[in-house]
């Protein structure tokens, strides 16, 4: 068969392309500490291993979510286009851009996971969770907490008017002696 320069073209491509690490599925196999994990990655349908990979956090100077890290998490590992080398030691000056997509200018990502993996979320406009049972909900106006043992630490905590504690409204509530917090007793 007769073959043109487009089709030589497209070979050369996919070559490359075959070649070229860009973003891989990935494992966590250990957790080294919270910016920095051993991760299994597959590629072209072999494990690989990589270590001591930076992670890639939600954090901004003024605020950061911190999500757990243990082994078995998925995630997918992102090969950067230049050396990072100097940008991760804080050098943003100049970098020398030795490398290109390269297994150590690597970062982890948290939260790519199989289909049959993956959490069925709550409806909501943030909702924050763990497998075990506790939950911050934000929808709207409102939001619910929801968890075994609830905590509220804080130099001044305000909860309105209508605080209910056990369903019955604080505020309103009485003592068993008919006197009205003497001599002091707990909430019926």
């Amino acid at each position: 068969m007769d073959k043109n320069c487009n089709d030589s073209i497209e070979k050369v491509l996919m070559g490359f392309s075959a070649y070229t690490l860009v973003e891989k599925p990935c494992k966590v196999v250990n957790v080294n500490s919270q910016y920095s994990v051993d991760i299994e990655y597959y590629d072209n349908g072999e494990k690989d291993m990589l270590y001591n990979v930076p992670v890639k956090h939600l954090q901004t100077k003024n605020a950061y979510i911190f999500l757990g890290l243990k082994p078995g998490d998925c995630g997918t590992v992102r090969f950067f286009d230049n050396d990072t080398e100097d940008y991760y030691e804080g050098k943003t000056s100049k970098n020398p851009e030795i490398r290109k997509h390269d297994i150590n200018d690597s970062v982890f990502s948290v939260g790519f996971y199989p289909r049959s993996e993956q959490y069925v979320f709550n409806d909501g406009d943030l909702v924050i969770a763990t497998n075990s049972g506790a939950l911050i909900n934000l929808t709207g106006g409102e939001i619910k907490i929801t968890g075994t043992n609830i905590t509220v630490t804080g130099s001044n905590v305000e909860l309105g008017e209508n605080t209910k504690i056990d369903g019955r409204i604080f505020l309103e509530h009485t003592h068993s002696n008919g006197n009205n917090g003497s001599p002091t007793g707990k909430v019926i």
